[in-house]
């Protein structure tokens, strides 16, 4: 009787467990989400000035002047920092994996 009671709370251990770290996972997907957004928000101002500078025949000649223009240095300033976020969200979703899976794991061997 003891032993199944400890089982018990073994299970119910690890499906608590589980459904904080299934929480957490939803979490930092909602979180990349809304990163990507940004970035993708980033794109779209990059190209409507370049559009802008192509409509008023301002579109310089080479490249390196266009990558000179404030607007389009600091979006893309922004889409770096939005690139590193996201890929550290990335690795820190994969590091939770990794953990749950090692939790159910040791839970499979302690019910047993």
């Amino acid at each position: 009787m003891e032993k199944g009671s400890k089982k018990v709370a073994a299970l119910a251990a690890t499906v608590s467990e589980r459904v904080k770290t299934e929480i957490a996972i939803v979490r930092l997907k909602i979180r990349i989400d809304e990163v990507q957004a940004g970035i993708d928000n980033q794109h779209r101002l990059i190209g409507r000035k370049l559009m802008e500078l192509k409509k008023q025949d301002g579109l310089p000649k080479t490249t390196e002047q266009l990558l000179k223009n404030d607007e389009i240095i600091t979006a893309m300033s922004e889409l770096a920092d939005r690139e590193m976020e996201i890929e550290e969200l990335r690795t820190d979703l994969r590091n939770i994996q990794v953990d749950l899976e090692a939790t159910e794991k040791q839970a499979e061997e302690t019910l047993e």
